[in-house]
């Protein structure tokens, strides 16, 4: 349950480390960035194990209170107000092409 609380520490880092790189390309736009990172959260939880038995109405309610606790989690605001000011064009566009996490993470980085 608390994998974007310990991914946030690597993504806070992934968005500072591309500040640098990333400033004479186009940033994304604050819904852009709740897009991008609402994929993020939808690939982790997909892949929580603890949903896949689950018969399907239980399993969506499962990944809608697991999405909620993330998302209420101070750690995912912080990656979130830096998103719109941190990511470029090319990691967003990589980022939403991505089909799990790793692949996600590895564009942010």
């Amino acid at each position: 349950m608390g994998h974007l609380t310990s991914a946030a520490p690597g993504l806070v880092l992934a968005l500072g480390v591309s500040a640098g790189v990333a400033g004479c390309h186009r940033k994304v736009t604050k819904p852009e960035c709740t897009e991008m990172l609402d994929h993020y959260l939808d690939m982790v939880i997909a892949g929580d194990p603890s949903t896949r038995n689950l018969p399907p109405a239980q399993a969506t309610a499962v990944r809608e209170m697991k999405r909620a606790v993330k998302k209420a989690d101070k750690s995912y605001a912080q990656v979130e107000a830096q998103c719109a000011t941190e990511v470029s064009r090319d990691e967003y566009d990589c980022a939403m092409k991505a089909n799990i996490s790793d692949e996600w993470e590895a564009c942010i980085e």
